[in-house]
């Protein structure tokens, strides 16, 4: 389950796999969390966001997921996107698959 924001620019990303995909509105039966209820919110996969008081928080070294030492720059990213991009082939009439090269036997 994921959560998105609910903006013009996630939508149009959304559209594309509408198909796909699910969609649920939260809802709020303890009430909208306010900023010192963050720590203590669970999400349900029915979309019940309830907000538990003895959730224990946690700490926002914890929270930091990602190394920066470890993650690609834009850079690589894209050179290694472009590369995937160019080394994948289609399968076409001239290719190995076309009836010049299949026989059939009786």
């Amino acid at each position: 389950m994921r959560i998105f924001k609910n903006t013009a620019a996630i939508n149009r990303e959304l559209w594309k796999i509408k198909h796909m995909i699910e969609l649920r509105p939260l809802h709020f039966p303890n009430g909208e969390p306010t900023e010192a209820d963050i720590g203590h919110i669970e999400v349900h996969p029915d979309g019940r966001c309830i907000i538990d008081k003895s959730l224990s928080t946690v700490d926002e070294e914890k929270m930091k997921l990602l190394d920066s030492k470890k993650q690609f720059t834009p850079k690589q990213y894209t050179s290694k996107l472009q590369a995937r991009y160019h080394n994948f082939k289609d399968v076409y009439e001239d290719t190995v698959y076309n009836t010049k090269n299949i026989s059939i036997v009786d």
